[in-house]
C-alpha cells in the first residue's frame, strides 16, 4: 500500500496564534516539533498495517516546517516551495491513499486560524457555486487522480466542512474552536493515540471510500482582499475580472483551475 500525507501546520493541536506558525516568531520551532509528531503518528498507524512507502508532503508557506531529523524514517518527505503540484505535488494515481494532518477551515468561517491558500491575498474561492477551501480543492485534485482521502485531522469546524462533502472520511478532531484565536484543545500524547489509530482504520477500510470527483469543466469565482489583488491576478490568461476584487476563470478540469488559482495567488501577492 502507497500512502501519500499531505500536511499543514494551523489544524494542530496546542496551535492558535499566528505568531505560533510564522519562521523567527515566538513558538515556531515547537509547532513544527508537534506538527512532526502528528505527522509521525500518522505514520506509525499506515506502518502498522503494511505501508510499503509513505510520502509526505509539507505544504505550510514555504514547506520547510516539519522536522526530517525527527521524521519518521519509514517516510519520505516532499520539502520546499513548489510551483507547479503546489499543496498536492508529488501525488498520482499509482497512490492507495491520501491522509490530512493539521489542516484547517476554509476562510469566512468559524475555524481556528481559517484561511483559503493565503490569508493575505484570498477572501473567498467559489467552485460551481460552492465555497471552498484547501480541504475541498486539494481532495479533489487527489480525486482527478482517482485517490481517496481517508483521513483528515483539525479542528471541529474543518470536521463540519469535510464531513458534509463525503461521510465516509475518518476525522480526527484535535481542538474544538473558540473562535478564530482560541480553542479547547487536546495533549499531544492523546492526539498522536487518536491518529494513530484511526489512520489504521481509515486505511483498512481505504477501499470503501470513494475518491471526491468534481463536476466538469468548472466555474471558479477568487474574491481577493483588495481591489488591487485582483486587478494583477486577472492578467492570468483566462482570468476575467468581474467585480472590484472578483475573478472569474474557467478551467477544462480540477487540475487547470488549481494551478490557475496557485498562479493568481502568486501574482496577487507580488504587488
Amino acid at each position: 500500500m502507497k500512502i501519500y500525507v499531505s500536511a499543514d501546520i494551523e489544524g494542530i493541536s496546542g496551535i492558535v496564534a499566528v505568531n505560533q506558525v510564522l519562521p523567527g516568531e515566538r513558538d515556531y520551532q515547537r509547532s513544527r516539533e508537534l506538527m512532526t509528531q502528528e505527522v509521525n503518528a500518522a505514520i506509525e498507524g499506515a506502518v502498522e498495517i503494511g505501508a510499503t512507502e509513505i510520502v509526505v508532503n509539507d505544504l505550510h508557506g514555504a514547506g520547510t516546517n516539519i522536522l526530517i531529523e525527527s521524521l519518521n524514517n519509514k517516510a519520505q518527505l516532499i520539502t520546499g516551495s513548489s510551483h507547479k503540484g503546489a499543496m498536492m505535488e508529488g501525488l498520482d494515481s499509482s497512490f492507495d491513499a491520501v491522509i490530512f494532518i493539521g489542516y484547517h477551515s476554509r476562510m469566512n468561517v468559524s475555524g481556528v486560524l481559517s484561511h483559503s491558500f493565503h490569508g493575505g491575498v484570498i477572501s473567498n474561492i467559489n467552485i460551481n457555486g460552492k465555497d471552498v477551501g484547501e480541504f475541498y480543492m486539494n481532495a479533489c485534485v487527489a480525486g482527478h487522480f482517482n485517490v481517496p482521502v481517508v483521513l483528515v485531522s483539525g479542528d471541529n469546524i474543518l470536521e463540519e466542512e469535510v464531513k458534509d462533502v463525503h461521510t465516509a472520511i475518518e476525522t480526527v478532531v484535535v481542538k474544538r474552536s473558540y473562535g478564530r484565536y482560541a480553542a479547547k484543545c487536546l495533549t499531544p500524547s492523546v492526539v498522536f493515540k487518536k491518529i494513530k489509530d484511526k489512520s489504521k482504520a481509515a486505511l483498512i477500510n481505504a477501499r470503501n471510500i470513494a475518491p471526491i470527483k468534481i463536476q466538469e469543466p468548472l466555474e471558479m469565482r477568487i474574491t481577493f482582499l483588495n481591489s488591487g489583488q485582483a486587478e494583477s491576478a486577472s492578467i492570468m490568461p483566462g482570468a476575467e475580472l468581474v467585480g472590484p476584487n472578483s475573478v472569474l476563470y474557467n478551467g477544462k478540469t480540477i487540475m487547470d483551475s488549481y494551478r490557475a488559482l496557485t498562479a493568481m495567488i502568486k501574482i496577487a501577492n507580488s504587488n
